[in-house]
């Protein structure tokens, strides 16, 4: 139903986050000079979601937009929200950590392979 508002809420938080931590200068840690990859990969999966939403008529181009909301459980779209979408933007948030830390460690890697 609106699953897809749970990881476009984070990545929102996080385009906010990374504008902040590019004016603090803070691109010493790798989390924070990655988080535009967490951010794409929120973005690009929200934006599939929305689609297939849209396929399947769960989203509809009049008001209320949401079906959910239209039929009356606004109860389950919000708990759809806060156990599926959060479920999700907590895998894709992993992911990207274990991404990064797999990216730092080949860097550190092949840093020592150089010397």
């Amino acid at each position: 139903m609106a699953c897809f508002t749970a990881p476009l809420a984070e990545a929102l938080a996080v385009s906010a986050v990374k504008s902040f931590g590019k004016s603090s200068g803070s691109s010493g840690n790798p989390f924070v000079a990655r988080l535009g990859w967490l951010r794409n990969m929120l973005f690009g999966g929200s934006f599939l979601l929305a689609i297939e939403h849209v396929w399947h008529g769960e989203i509809t181009w009049k008001y209320p937009f949401l079906t959910a909301v239209a039929e009356g459980d606004t109860a389950g779209m919000l708990r759809e929200i806060a156990t599926t979408g959060v479920a999700m933007a907590g895998l894709v948030t992993a992911v990207w950590a274990c991404m990064v830390v797999v990216s730092v460690a080949c860097a550190t890697r092949g840093a020592k392979a150089a010397r």
